[in-house]
């Protein structure tokens, strides 16, 4: 970093801050180093001549006690002291340690802890803390013991005569800085002088500071951004800061503004709670006289930086002079000494809107704010030079793609040595490195975030994440949403976090109120339940209004969620309403008729609301929801209950059928309340439903309708082909040819014909290439010679032909089953199996990104469907855990390899909980049998599982086997039980002959062959890992011969596969509504036919064809994707 035109007209050292000290105590003594505002009192200063003289004094007092490299607690009051006693250290060679002075009982025991684990030897203070703190050390044994000196007492300081320049070294240690935390393991970052000065020297970089600037701190200088940022970044400028007492900010934010008025400084800030304050504190009059015009860099960090403090901090205070392009959110912590990422100055702060829930979900999708489910958030900045910023996995510690949350590792001269005497804590923190580079070692920052287009976005701690029902949630979101719900909660002083409860995490919400008296508490914390389950999905288990001021707090003045979560847990929270959910299991377990009926009058007394229409809601809500519909009422929230898209969706269906009409489909995006439906039905579709439904017998009575509607008995006026309609014209407007049933005029493996063209084909799931192979055919033929084209009957009648009993023989075989057996297709083997295996009774738990086969199965069975988290085997067995014994039978259903993300499950930890609750599991290997373990047996082999592991085996013969059909494996009684009585097999024909022997012939050929699944691997990985270079978005995708290139945008998709179809390339586009808009995506089915310069040359295109048209996009004025 070249920082000369910062320094113009001098030239510092920039070794180490010693030198810099004694370099402008040279070239301007004289001038003020440090001014300190002291209330009513008159302001002091001292000068940098002057503050050179009390650090060698100092420093020449801790030689004499051989100080070197030794501990020196600094437990000063907020001052000029504080500067005089640091630099005293740094002179000696010694190790300062800054902290909090023990003026209370409450704060010795966590100095004691440091004291302690520092092993100091001299506390440096002034004579008043040393008298003060007399008193409260009779329980501090450790700092009792420690050497005080009161650095103004000039009895105990001499003179500075004796004081000799140490040899100081960049890798020295000059500070331990104890981050906040439980008293009984204190953590001291360790850094050197090296690390210093390198901040300091990003921090001015960054900040662009000019020579005729000031600073301003309040911020407590034993906290990293108060001593950094606020002490030895302007001493290594050279230019004067006046410090403030923490106190008097916070008793008086006006403070703040009138000392920058006063000194006209240029560069101040703090915490986004201070900026707060200021809003609900300073009063107009309180403004008179304030200029705020010298302000240009009032940064912002040390907590998540809201959007709305930003904004309505520049309208309220833009009156005096004060400009949004001032703000600088910026983002750092102690173990990276403080700063690593932050803005361009001079440039308004960086907000965007993304897709709330997708973030929840570890995903990014960029959205406009007037979007629903948009979440604006504050960029904090690029990354700055000498650093290295990657976003990572915390649990495999692989580099996220673009565009997915994770954990922000940083690699920088910054980062400090590790924790002092803590050498577990500091590999884990300090030593982490990915799996694609062991050589390079970054710090764990237990933040997680995304960088989108080169702007750092902080979305939540690691360790703080609300993970309820396999959702993550950030605590800060939903802290935000307590706070807006009402008047008397104030900014930046809630928590929220979970706890558990029956073996369930649970939500719970603690807010400090303020002073201002409340009739009814119940009111507001009714509003708080309702706002947070709106607009997160989650209703509180608890939530505790607390007097303000008494939650527990870190030293920058930050709430403690762990703190709190321990109080609440011990009942020790000052708590002026609690309310919580009640836990009595007959609530849960409640009948519709009590649920309703408890409501009933309500209903009944409110004049828009048809009591019928309404408890019909209510009890398809309850049929649904089950136990997650306690105290349902009509202003239940359908997403706070837990539904999915799926669920509510059948709840709309079934009430559509009931009421005998369409509820318009803007309207079902609207309704989220029970109320919200029941008014929805009332307007567009009636009060009277068609079906009679009584509870008692389950029986439904047609009544006559009065009018049917032609989209009732005319397709061509089916809502459904209309919507179809236009979204063939949407393309068609845009200029784009339908990508949909391409003719491709031969065999499709590696390569296919479309128009006449040879192609590249990605497009095609014929893995091993067995379509089209010569045996393969050769077989198929000889079948239909012998057979012929059709057995024509059902197999139970007389189309068994030998050749279904060896191709049985032989899958069952390959997956190491007791038997198998064949269905003609492989979504009908799906739907047959699950739809016919269970009933009403029953549940059927499956991945939330599980085929459609699969669910459709489900709705089939008259089961209970309900998903859990994608691969979330820990979510799936909480579910059975809490509900598996008021089942009769389950199943739990997953996939292989999955047909959309290339990704795939855990499953022996599938296989455990599905043995430890008693249940079924069926894995779908349509896509993992052939191209997963060493010899393409499929999952088992992959994960050396034995075959009676898994209950039910399916697979297709369509991908890997160049045939078409599904088939089932598993014990024998399963599957002679499905031949007897499984619809889909017994009232349909048998598998054609050649299809048959086709599929009997690719099983043996990959006996035979085995290097067949070696190569597909081998592509599949090169694929994987030149996309990931190439920094396109795969997704979740994990070696497998699936590889999405995710767009998120389905035009810019479609595009995209238009432009790779000209340059010879085939792969087709996966667009809305097949999957949701932030996912649209193209698909790569990989081969083993694949040469490894088509893989090279396609990657190639793909990553310049979509930086080609996201940059035409982006300069016409399009919506760019988050990259």
């Amino acid at each position: 970093m070249n920082l000369d035109k910062y320094f113009h007209p001098f030239s510092p050292p920039t070794s180490h801050l010693v030198d810099c000290l004694q370099y402008w105590a040279t070239h301007q003594p004289d001038q003020v180093a440090f001014y300190n505002v002291d209330g009513d009192a008159a302001d002091q200063h001292i000068t940098y001549a002057e503050l050179d003289q009390r650090a060698r004094a100092i420093a020449a007092k801790l030689t004499d006690l051989e100080m070197r490299g030794e501990r020196a607690l600094l437990l000063y009051p907020p001052g000029l002291d504080f500067v005089q006693g640091f630099f005293g250290c740094l002179y000696a060679g010694a190790i300062a340690v800054p902290a909090y002075p023990p003026f209370r009982t409450r704060y010795v025991s966590r100095i004691e802890a440091i004291s302690k684990d520092c092993q100091a030897k001299v506390a440096l203070t002034v004579q008043e803390v040393v008298e003060r703190a007399a008193g409260t050390l009779d329980h501090a044994p450790t700092l009792r013991d420690v050497q005080w000196l009161a650095t103004d007492d000039t009895t105990q300081i001499g003179s500075s005569d004796g004081w000799q320049p140490p040899a100081i070294q960049s890798s020295d240690l000059a500070v331990l800085q104890y981050t906040s935390g439980s008293t009984g393991t204190p953590k001291g970052v360790m850094l050197s002088n090296g690390n210093l000065i390198h901040n300091v020297s990003l921090i001015m970089h960054a900040f662009q500071p000019t020579r005729q600037g000031s600073g301003l701190t309040w911020l407590p200088t034993y906290h990293d951004m108060g001593l950094v940022g606020g002490v030895l970044m302007p001493l290594f400028l050279g230019r004067p800061n006046v410090l403030m007492s923490p106190l008097l900010f916070l008793q008086k934010p006006a403070r703040w503004l009138q000392k920058i008025s006063e000194y006209q400084v240029t560069i101040s800030g703090g915490p986004n709670f201070a900026y707060d304050l200021c809003l609900d504190k300073i009063t107009d009059a309180e403004l008179e006289g304030i200029d705020l015009s010298s302000w240009d860099t009032a940064f912002n960090g040390a907590e998540p930086v809201r959007p709305e403090t930003l904004k309505a901090f520049t309208r309220r205070f833009a009156s005096v002079g004060f400009r949004p392009e001032a703000f600088y959110p910026c983002y750092g912590m102690a173990e990276t000494t403080l700063l690593v990422t932050g803005g361009t100055k001079a440039q308004p702060p960086v907000l965007r809107a993304f897709d709330g829930r997708a973030l929840d979900e570890g995903q990014v999708a960029s959205m406009t704010l007037d979007q629903s489910g948009a979440r604006e958030l504050v960029g904090c900045g690029q990354i700055l030079p000498e650093e290295k910023v990657l976003i990572v996995d915390p649990a495999t510690a692989n580099v996220t793609p673009a565009g997915q949350v994770g954990e922000i590792w940083v690699q920088s001269p910054s980062v400090g040595q590790g924790y002092w005497k803590k050498p577990e804590a500091t590999t884990e923190t300090f030593r982490a490195h990915t799996t694609d580079d062991p050589s390079e070692q970054f710090v764990r920052t237990g933040d997680l975030g995304f960088v989108d287009d080169g702007e750092l976005f902080v979305t939540g701690r690691l360790k703080d994440l609300i993970i309820i029902r396999g959702v993550n949630r950030y605590p800060q979101d939903i802290e935000m949403t307590v706070e807006r719900t009402d008047p008397h909660l104030k900014a930046g002083v809630t928590a929220a976090f979970t706890v558990e409860r029956d073996g369930q995490d649970q939500l719970v919400v603690v807010s400090e109120v303020g002073p201002k008296r409340c009739e009814d508490w119940a009111e507001v914390t009714d509003a708080v339940r309702e706002n947070v389950a709106c607009e997160h999905e989650l209703s509180p288990y608890a939530i505790v209004l607390v007097r303000l001021g008494s939650l527990p707090r870190t030293s920058s003045g930050k709430i403690q969620r762990y703190a709190c979560r321990q109080a609440f847990e011990k009942d020790e929270l000052a708590s002026l309403a609690t309310a919580i959910t009640s836990d009595d299991a007959a609530q849960v377990t409640q009948t519709a008729e009590q649920a309703t009926s408890s409501v009933a009058a309500d209903i009944t007394a409110e004049d828009n609301i048809d009591p019928r229409v309404a408890m019909i809601v209510l009890d398809n809500v309850q049929a649904v929801a089950r136990e997650r519909a306690k105290n349902l009422t009509l202003d239940s929230n359908l997403i706070a209950l837990g539904l999915d898209s799926l669920e509510r969706l059948q709840i709309a269906n079934t009430l559509e059928e009931i009421f005998g009409g369409r509820l318009p489909a803007p309207v079902l995006d609207e309704i989220e309340t029970c109320r919200e439906v029941t008014l929805a039905i009332q307007e567009h579709i009636g009060t009277e439903p068609v079906i009679e439904t009584t509870k008692q017998s389950g029986q439904q009575q047609p009544k006559p309708q009065h009018e049917i509607e032609p989209g009732d008995y005319q397709f061509a006026e089916m809502p459904e082909y209309k919507r179809l309609k236009q979204q063939m014209a949407t393309l068609s407007f845009a200029g784009l040819a339908n990508p949909y049933f391409s003719v491709h005029e031969g065999l499709t493996c590696d390569t296919t014909t479309i128009g006449g063209r040879e192609m590249i084909s990605f497009s095609s799931y014929n893995y091993l290439g067995m379509s089209g192979d010569p045996a393969v055919s050769a077989a198929a033929k000889a079948a239909v010679d012998r057979f012929g084209t059709s057995v024509s009957a059902s197999r139970l009648v007389s189309g068994e032909k030998t050749i279904h009993r060896e191709l049985e023989q032989e899958i069952a075989q390959l997956v190491n089953a007791e038997d198998s057996i064949v269905f003609v297709g492989g979504h009908a083997t799906n739907e047959t199996t699950i739809g016919h295996l269970f009933g009403p009774s029953d549940l059927i738990l499956h991945d939330a990104l599980s085929h459609n086969s699969i669910m459709q199965g489900a709705i089939l069975s008259g089961a209970r469907r309900r998903p859990f988290a994608h691969n979330d085997w820990q979510e799936l067995d909480n579910i059975l855990t809490e509900i598996r014994g008021e089942y009769r039978r389950v199943l739990v259903v997953i996939e292989g390899v999955y047909s959309m993300d290339g990704d795939y499950p855990d499953l022996p930890h599938f296989v455990e909980i599905k043995n430890r609750h008693r249940a079924f599991l069926m894995v779908d290997e349509a896509h993992s049998i052939g191209t997963m373990g060493q010899h393409g047996r499929g999952m088992g082999e992959h994960f050396q599982l034995d075959g009676g592991d898994v209950d039910l085996w399916m697979g297709t013969l369509s991908k890997s086997f160049g045939s078409c059909g599904g088939y089932i494996a598993g014990k024998k009684e399963v599957v002679e039980y499905l031949k007897y009585t499984a619809p889909g097999f017994v009232y349909s024909v048998g598998l054609p002959p050649a299809n048959a022997a086709a599929a009997v012939a690719s099983i043996q050929t990959l006996k035979q062959e085995p290097q067949r699944v070696e190569k597909l691997q081998a592509n599949s990985t090169l694929f994987l890992k030149l996309a990931k270079e190439n920094d396109l978005d795969t997704g979740l995708s994990n070696n497998t011969p699936v590889v999405p290139v995710i767009i998120g945008n389905s035009l810019l998709t479609l595009q995209l596969s238009l432009k790779l179809q000209e340059r010879g390339i085939d792969v087709r586009p996966i667009l809305h509504p097949a999957v949701e808009e932030k996912a649209a995506r193209l698909r790569f089915f990989i081969t083993s036919r694949h040469q490894p310069e088509q893989i090279e040359r396609t990657v190639k295109e793909v990553t310049e064809q979509l930086n080609a048209i996201q940059g035409s996009r982006h300069q016409s004025g399009g919506n760019r994707r988050a990259s």
